[in-house]
């Protein structure tokens, strides 16, 4: 399992967090960049990713959500990160996914909620996403106070690679601490709170 810190959660207690947590896991972060049109709130600048690549020398994976013609993705795509998500939903058609996907090798879907898992795999089966690496939003994006869409359970088994992205607790963590093939975005129900130095305590002691 690998833990990737929410950076939009994280904020100014990043560096600590980070430095804490990667002589225990498997550490990177978790950026994500939106354009108030595809989902109504706004992220970070791509600028950020190049910055802390720098400064913490660790794993970045962003996540898009915005259109497929957003100038930002000309900063995003000459970024440092390893790994950068772009929801399914902004392309029409599958043709058009996989030109997309076909520009940066870095480049894997990212699914909103109402996709069901057995969508999700039949597209990846029909190779519009050939690395079968993807992301799994838990909540929809941009919007506050939902309920968990997906039952993480099913995911135990799934010969992909999936981060799992919202509602990520301890008890998510339990589920996946040995699945190699799961990251868990860690935000604000398992880290990013009012009880941040409890919680950093109950992750070095797992």
């Amino acid at each position: 399992m690998k833990l990737t810190l929410s950076y939009i959660c994280a904020n100014t207690l990043i560096h600590d967090t980070v430095k804490t947590l990667k002589e225990f896991y498997d550490v990177g972060i978790h950026i994500d960049i939106m354009d108030g049109h595809f989902v109504p709130r706004l992220g970070v600048h791509p600028e950020i990713i190049d910055i802390l690549k720098e400064q913490l020398d660790v794993p970045i994976d962003v996540h898009c959500m915005m259109t497929a013609n957003n100038h930002a993705w000309k900063d995003v795509l000459s970024s440092s990160a390893e790994v950068i998500y772009v929801h399914y939903e902004i392309f029409h058609s599958d043709k058009h996914a996989l030109e997309f996907l076909q520009q940066d090798k870095r480049l894997r879907l990212a699914f909103k909620p109402q996709w069901t898992l057995q969508q999700i795999y039949s597209i990846l089966d029909h190779n519009i996403n050939y690395e079968n690496d993807f992301l799994l939003m838990a909540y929809n994006p941009g919007i506050t106070n939902q309920d968990k869409t997906y039952n993480l359970d099913d995911l135990k088994n799934s010969k992909c690679k999936i981060t799992i992205d919202g509602g990520v607790d301890l008890a998510t963590l339990h589920t996946f601490h040995d699945n190699n093939n799961i990251r868990l975005v860690a935000g604000s129900k398992l880290i990013f709170n009012d009880n941040y130095y409890q919680n950093i305590g109950n992750l070095l002691t797992l």
